[in-house]
């Protein structure tokens, strides 16, 4: 089955947001998210997911182009979006966005692929 690699990804990211070394994955936050410094504490788990699902619709979009990739996927949508509003506190404007995330995913979830189109 078909499915994005972390290099699509890491291309969708810039091309060096991502390394790999044995079985350890490391993704540079100054690069996902503009962060000097992060630190486990920080509450910033919601912009560091939706930054990454933003990159993998991109990636997703790029593999998708590709004709060479002869099977299409449908894992990585594009976020959806509400209408914007106003922070009534802070005169702050903010839109709620909703992610999805498809897998196909046997009983053994080690084979998890993505959805094809």
């Amino acid at each position: 089955m078909a499915d994005l690699t972390f290099a699509n990804l890491n291309t969708a990211l810039g091309g060096s947001a991502i390394s790999a070394s044995g079985s350890s994955l490391t993704i540079d936050c100054s690069i996902l998210m503009g962060e000097s410094a992060i630190a486990l504490t920080d509450q910033k788990v919601a912009e560091f997911i939706t930054r990454l699902l933003d990159a993998t619709a991109e990636a997703q979009d790029t593999y998708n182009d590709d004709p060479a990739n002869t099977t299409k996927i449908s894992s990585y949508p594009q976020p959806v979006s509400g209408v914007p509003f106003v922070d009534a506190a802070t005169g702050d404007f903010y839109v709620s966005s909703t992610y999805s995330f498809q897998s196909r995913a046997p009983l053994n979830k080690a084979a998890t692929t993505a959805v094809v189109a």
